[in-house]
């Protein structure tokens, strides 16, 4: 059985850019959560109904981190809080809680998952 301590860091970026935190705390956390995450335009999808396309918005991601979101990333309805997970840390299965199957879940909530094994 591997043991190790799990560090969680916490940040609210007030819609500011992330790229600073996610490269200070590479070697220093395994998971964070960003409260107020930077929401910008990434790309316009080809739509047949408008020449502009269908707006893309996302946030900000890195190569050492795995972006965790919770809802469908429109400008109207973008989360409040994401998490990362550190790439090196990906055996700890961690999830997020489906909005849609809990009554009166918002967007400004994140609940994570991270199964422990139980001791005997």
């Amino acid at each position: 059985m591997i043991k190790y301590n799990l560090c969680i860091f916490s940040q609210n970026v007030r819609k500011n850019k992330t790229d600073i935190i996610l490269e200070r705390q590479k070697n220093l956390s395994d998971i964070i959560f960003i409260q107020e995450p930077p929401r910008a335009l990434i790309y316009c999808i080809p739509s047949y109904t408008d020449p502009e396309g269908d707006s893309f918005y996302g946030t900000p991601n890195h190569l050492e981190w795995t972006l965790f979101i919770q809802n469908n990333l429109s400008k109207e309805n973008f989360p409040r809080v994401i998490l990362f997970q550190e790439q090196k840390r990906l055996s700890l299965s961690v999830k997020l809680s489906n909005n849609s199957t809990q009554p009166g879940r918002h967007r400004t909530q994140c609940i994570l998952y991270v199964p422990v094994q139980q001791l005997n």
